[in-house]
């Protein structure tokens, strides 16, 4: 007996550039590392390396085709040494370089509902639902309980591994303009006598056994629950040991400004900016040193986020017209400097940028860096480690991924991430952590816990959610004789002076000092807790929380190394003298 049995499937394709390169290996790294510092012929390399004269041999010639390796004439004959090109490559402290070819393929895959199997779509038949109803002896799956995620993160991760024939091969890059996907076809199996068949093979058991189940049943609608993988939260905190200079860790405003300009000066062939906020004036003032940027060929993406609660909707959007304005009407930025027309919906900064060395870096903080007019005190952490980054690039490529793998800035951050995550874990004193969504409750809740000297959470408002946001968990510290204070710069929202005042007394009363800054304004947010442990982001504890839905709306750090909290509360207490005279420890600080 025959019959049909009905999955229903998602089905993706685009256009990629395949890169194919060899890798290098471990001979050619010890030939070049044994010329570095004296010239030596084939037979002393076959010598010292204890390999066979041919091996030598192949190893040099590939090694001198990439210019690696050059050949010095000795009075005993031509002798083979790293070349100024090879030597640079060899101390540079990176994976020697590979020169790959490129080539275009048209890719297609199908994700099935029922257990998350994927499949390239020449593997199996696809039908669509007309067609499907015309056919007799069928079983068609409806499945219940969720279903697989068709995130873009998620489908550039099987596009990569569909892709990619071998070792030799990796996804470079993704025409988003081929990009389709449709969801209203199914993948059909014919079962006959029991036996499926045309069943790709990588099909796993769960499917096989789902088939197997619905062969058995009558014909018609057969309903089964999800059996596949979850999605993983994006909560998820990775952490990562690694070098982390005591001045990456950015606090004033004066030092937010020189570190832009800086780092668009750094900036070698690409820089996303994503400050939330844009202002034409302050484009303005920036202009000038973007300009310059693009002169030198770097190509820029511009993106914002909503608008603050207490002012206008518009204020951004009408910004960005007239930035496009005036980005149109520079001919040397018109082509290299692109402006998001829509919202991202996200209250991160970021700053991403790549450098001559080849290595990205990171920014993430409080500061709005096209609308800010750096007068505010502004907390923001540089970040320089590659797996780090990779984790940002990651995170922004969910901001920024609402059209799958038709956005093509999600498509590079997604590779972009994947690249720089081959390069080694090198470790270091400092632990490091991107925080999204719930991870800021939960690093709320670990300060409170871990205190044992002092907690002190800064913010931009004081609204309504202060006290589950911070003013609890400050309460919870201090009933174990810990120093907790929050400092903020004005109420906001529903909440009125007269209402801080009262939470002020209230919080008093249970150990905690909450403390409105001067005229000196604070803008950065942050949690610091005893000598060791700094949380910088764009989450204002004190007048915000983080959206379960969209996470990745406010994006953090979390910094734990020897004395990190007490020389960030020795720089704070520059800026607050009076606010900060109370936590442990700042005034003994050096630097």
């Amino acid at each position: 007996m025959s019959l049909l049995i009905a999955v229903p499937i998602a089905r993706i394709g685009c256009t990629v550039v395949i890169e194919r390169a060899r890798a290098w290996s471990a001979i050619d790294e010890v030939i070049l590392l044994t010329i570095t510092q004296q010239a030596r012929s084939i037979t002393e390399l076959a010598a010292l390396t204890d390999l066979p004269h041919q091996v030598v041999v192949a190893s040099i010639a590939r090694l001198m085709r990439f210019r690696l390796i050059e050949v010095e004439l000795l009075e005993a004959g031509p002798a083979l040494r790293a070349s100024a090109f090879g030597l640079a490559s060899v101390t540079g402290g990176h994976p020697l370089p590979v020169f790959p070819t490129r080539s275009g393929r048209r890719c297609s895959f199908v994700v099935e509902f029922a257990t998350g199997d994927f499949f390239p779509s020449a593997q199996v038949q696809v039908m669509s639902q007309s067609k499907l109803r015309r056919q007799p002896r069928t079983r068609v799956l409806t499945i219940e309980g969720g279903g697989p995620s068709l995130s873009q993160a998620d489908n550039l991760a099987r596009l990569s591994e569909i892709a990619a024939r071998g070792w030799d091969e990796q996804v470079a890059s993704i025409d988003s303009r081929t990009a389709t996907l449709r969801d209203d076809e199914f993948m059909v199996v014919r079962v006959l006598d029991g036996e499926p068949l045309g069943l790709p093979d990588r099909a796993g058991p769960a499917l096989r056994n789902l088939i197997a189940e619905a062969a058995a049943k009558p014909a018609g609608r057969v309903t089964v629950a999800y059996g596949g993988p979850k999605p993983a939260p994006l909560e998820t905190i990775r952490t990562h040991d690694c070098e982390f200079a005591a001045e990456d860790l950015v606090i004033g405003g004066d030092a937010h400004r020189d570190l832009f300009t800086g780092l668009l000066a750094e900036a070698h062939r690409r820089m996303i900016i994503h400050s939330t906020f844009l202002d034409t004036k302050r484009f303005a003032v920036l202009k000038d040193a973007l300009h310059d940027a693009c002169v030198r060929g770097v190509q820029f993406d511009l993106l914002w986020g909503d608008d603050d609660e207490d002012e206008t909707t518009s204020r951004s959007a009408v910004a960005v017209g007239e930035i496009m304005a005036l980005v149109r009407d520079d001919p040397e930025m018109r082509d290299q400097f692109r402006v998001h027309h829509a919202s991202t919906g996200s209250h991160a900064k970021i700053l991403l940028l790549d450098t001559e060395e080849g290595d990205w870096i990171g920014v993430l903080g409080s500061c709005n860096w096209i609308s800010s007019p750096f007068n505010a005190v502004e907390l923001s952490v540089v970040l320089r480690n590659q797996n780090v980054v990779a984790d940002l690039c990651n995170v922004f490529q969910r901001v920024v991924g609402r059209r799958g793998l038709a956005d093509r800035l999600a498509n590079e951050m997604g590779i972009t991430a994947n690249d720089l995550r081959r390069e080694p874990a090198r470790g270091g004193p400092t632990k490091v952590s991107i925080v999204v969504g719930a991870g800021h409750d939960e690093l709320m809740r670990r300060a409170s816990l871990e205190a044992n000297r002092n907690l002190v959470v800064g913010c931009h408002r004081l609204g309504a959610t202060a006290r589950p946001g911070a003013i609890l968990q400050g309460e919870a510290a201090a009933s174990r004789n810990v120093t907790a204070t929050v400092i903020y710069t004005f109420p906001s929202g529903p909440l009125k002076k007269r209402h801080a005042r009262d939470l002020k007394v209230e919080t008093a009363a249970n150990g905690v000092r909450l403390v409105q800054v001067g005229k000196t304004l604070l803008h950065g947010k942050f949690v610091t807790w005893d000598d060791n442990d700094v949380v910088v982001s764009s989450l204002n504890w004190a007048s915000g929380s983080a959206d379960p839905d969209h996470p990745w709306n406010d994006v953090g750090v979390h910094l734990h190394a020897p004395g990190m909290a007490l020389r960030a509360l020795a720089t704070l207490e520059s800026f607050f003298p009076t606010q900060l005279a109370n936590a442990p420890g700042v005034a003994t600080v050096e630097g």
